[in-house]
């Protein structure tokens, strides 16, 4: 594969991801609005499927194209720094899953729920700013 076409497929990734990010956050949003109404619950399984599809893409064509492009090595300080990253994000959007269909199940919206969000945009934003300017090459 072609580093035009893995670099295609790894923002596509990354896009996809943020996605299910911006529907998490309209889900917080619509049901701290109006908790009585859970029609923002009916969106939990589709923003769960998109921002996992979106996460795994983004890395394994990550690390395809890392492998794949001379001058790029796996530890390269900016593509660990992403992969972490990553990887707190990915347990951050379980979490947050988890928590949307106990809510869903009738259990009560996480207290943490805000703060999660919050954590989750922030690192999603660190990854975007450190594939962008990559520090460190």
């Amino acid at each position: 594969m072609g580093y035009t076409t893995l670099l295609f497929l790894h923002v596509l990734g990354a896009f996809t991801m943020v996605a299910g990010l911006g529907l998490f956050v309209a889900i917080l949003l619509s049901s701290q609005r109006h908790p009585e109404a859970g029609i923002a619950i009916r969106f939990v399984p589709a923003a769960t499927i998109i921002w996992g599809v979106g996460s795994v893409a983004a890395i394994v064509f990550g690390i395809w194209l890392a492998i794949h492009v001379n001058g790029y090595s796996l530890t390269d300080g900016w593509i660990i720094a992403a992969i972490v990253l990553w990887l707190a994000a990915g347990a951050l959007g379980g979490r947050i899953g988890r928590g949307y269909r106990s809510l869903r199940d009738g259990g009560t919206l996480d207290p943490q729920a805000v703060s999660l969000h919050i954590a989750l945009v922030l690192i999603v934003l660190v990854i975007f700013i450190d594939m962008i300017y990559k520090p460190g090459t």
